[in-house]
C-alpha cells in the first residue's frame, strides 16, 4: 500500500491557501492605496509661479490664512494683508499698517479698524480677490514675503520686478514632499 502525497496547502499540512493569498491581496491593495495617495492632488497648497514657470508649493489647509508683507515704497513702513483660502478662492481677512499711507486705510463699509500697539489693523474685511492673487515684486528694499504658518519666502531679492502668482490648488504629498521649498535662488 502506497502514503498518500502530501500536497502544499492541503489540510493535512495545517498551511491553508487562502490566508497567504489574502495576505498578498491585502498587501496589494495597500501599496495601491499608498500610491493613489502619493500621486492623487488631495493636499491643500499655495502653489507659487513666476513669469507663468513654476516656483514651488507651500502647504496650507483650507481655512488657513497666508499673509503677504512689504514694505511700503512711499512711506517705507510695514504692510502685512492676511489672506485666507476658502473653497479654492483668497480672501483678504484683515491688513495691519504702521500709518495709513498712499492708497492704503481703511474704506468705509470693509471691516473694522483698530489700534494695536504701533499697528493699525483692519479685520473683517472679507474682501474676495479671486482664484489667484499676482504680485509685481518690488525692489529689495520693499522686501515682498510670502508667509505661511510654517514658512516664509522672500521674494525681492531674487525676483524684483518680476511678477509672482499665488494661487490655491490641491497638491499630491510628493509635490508636497519633493517641491516645498519655494524659495528663489538668485542667478
Amino acid at each position: 500500500m502506497s502514503t498518500p502525497k502530501r500536497v502544499r496547502g492541503s489540510a493535512d499540512t495545517g498551511t491553508p491557501r487562502r490566508p497567504r493569498i489574502a495576505a498578498i491581496g491585502g498587501i496589494t491593495i495597500l501599496l495601491a492605496l499608498g500610491a493613489a495617495a502619493a500621486l492623487l492632488p488631495l493636499w491643500p497648497a499655495l502653489r507659487l509661479s513666476v513669469d507663468g514657470e513654476h516656483l514651488g508649493h507651500l502647504p496650507l489647509a483650507e481655512g488657513e490664512r497666508f499673509t503677504i508683507a512689504y514694505v511700503h515704497s512711499i512711506d517705507h513702513l510695514p504692510i502685512e494683508e492676511n489672506i485666507e483660502v476658502r473653497e479654492d478662492t483668497l480672501v483678504v481677512d484683515s491688513t495691519r499698517l504702521r500709518q495709513f499711507g498712499a492708497g492704503m486705510g481703511h474704506i468705509p463699509g470693509e471691516g473694522n479698524g483698530r489700534a494695536d500697539g504701533e499697528w493699525w489693523v483692519i479685520e473683517d474685511m472679507e474682501r474676495d480677490i479671486g482664484p489667484e492673487v499676482a504680485i509685481r515684486v518690488g525692489a529689495p528694499s520693499v522686501d515682498h514675503r510670502v508667509r505661511t504658518p510654517d514658512a516664509e519666502v522672500r521674494l525681492s531679492p531674487c525676483l524684483a520686478t518680476r511678477r509672482v502668482l499665488i494661487e490655491p490648488v490641491r497638491a499630491t504629498a510628493l509635490q508636497l514632499l519633493f517641491d516645498h521649498d519655494p524659495q528663489p535662488e538668485c542667478d
